[in-house]
């Protein structure tokens, strides 16, 4: 967190990838299921405010506001169970038990992301890996045989892992094994310091140790108006109540431009490829892919390094 709200407007900001202050800005607010979530305290109607921060040099798109880790905790500790799933419809009326239980078994979007680090890994590692880390990785579900036949994970979802899969509880009790592969998989929308968590990866870089990390490529400057064009797949996918999500979308375009929700960084591949050479790392592949999904499909951002 960066102080009281009332300080704000004269906090000089720093771009969190490159580091520049020339940012452009837009005043916002931590949605109320967040602040739900991450604060015992909250009141309807007492959001924190905050701004969504642009960065035109590296075209890196970030909230003010950071969680600290344990609002992250909190935020994400037994991430889509009945608490969590009931807290959010409360605030996010589309966001409904059979949303929550199809997302929760979704492997259609298991498969297509398994089929991108699966592909990528293939075309640019010189020798298969043996041990691989998913950071990250909730349960290890996305781990396959091609990713390596000694599987691990550390999450601070604190969800039991999937057998064949070893769950690691510390950073310390991390960096005691050496993995020839570390996966970052759909995590780095969500941290409060992407480029030092990457540095922090760096320190279990060992010999012939590769990266890779997948984030959604998305934009935060285009999604607060609803359209019936642009959201024709949520409108016609048959988990969704069409009454709920209209009334949800129409009621956001009463808020503040796009409250703070868990997607808290947007990466371009600009933004990404800067993230990952400012901390250290070659990139040796940089792609976009579609991956399909219960929802539809989305735009990913995939990138393996040294």
């Amino acid at each position: 967190m960066f102080g009281p709200n009332d300080l704000m407007d004269v906090i000089i900001m720093k771009c969190l990838i490159c580091g520049n202050e020339q940012l452009e800005y837009t005043d916002t607010i931590v949605s109320s299921f967040v602040m739900a979530r991450i604060s015992d305290s909250f009141e309807e109607g007492s959001n924190t405010k905050t701004r969504l921060c642009y960065c035109p040099k590296c075209t890196f798109a970030f909230y003010e506001y950071r969680m600290t880790d344990d609002e992250q905790s909190r935020l994400y500790l037994n991430y889509r169970d009945k608490n969590y799933q009931e807290l959010r419809e409360k605030y996010e009326c589309w966001y409904t038990k059979k949303v929550n239980n199809a997302l929760n078994n979704d492997t259609l979007a298991l498969h297509e992301q398994q089929r991108v680090i699966e592909a990528i890994i293939a075309k640019n590692m010189k020798t298969k890996p043996v041990s691989v880390l998913d950071w990250g990785g909730n349960e290890g579900k996305t781990l396959t045989p091609a990713m390596g036949s000694e599987k691990y994970v550390y999450d601070i979802s604190c969800v039991p892992t999937v057998e064949g899969v070893t769950g690691l509880s510390s950073f310390e009790e991390v960096k005691k094994r050496h993995y020839d592969l570390i996966l970052c998989n759909m995590l780095f929308e969500h941290v409060s310091d992407p480029l030092g968590l990457l540095r922090q990866l760096k320190e279990l870089s060992g010999d012939g140790t590769y990266f890779y990390i997948e984030v959604p490529s998305e934009t935060p400057f285009k999604t607060n108006k609803f359209s019936i064009s642009q959201n024709l797949r949520l409108l016609v996918n048959p988990i969704h109540s069409k009454t709920r999500l209209i009334r949800y979308y129409f009621k956001r375009r009463k808020l503040p431009f796009m409250p703070m929700a868990e997607h808290i960084n947007f990466f371009t591949a600009e933004s990404l490829r800067a993230m990952v050479e400012n901390a250290g790392f070659t990139i040796l592949d940089l792609q976009e892919n579609t991956e399909k999904c219960v929802l539809g499909k989305s735009t990913v951002l995939s990138a393996l390094f040294v």
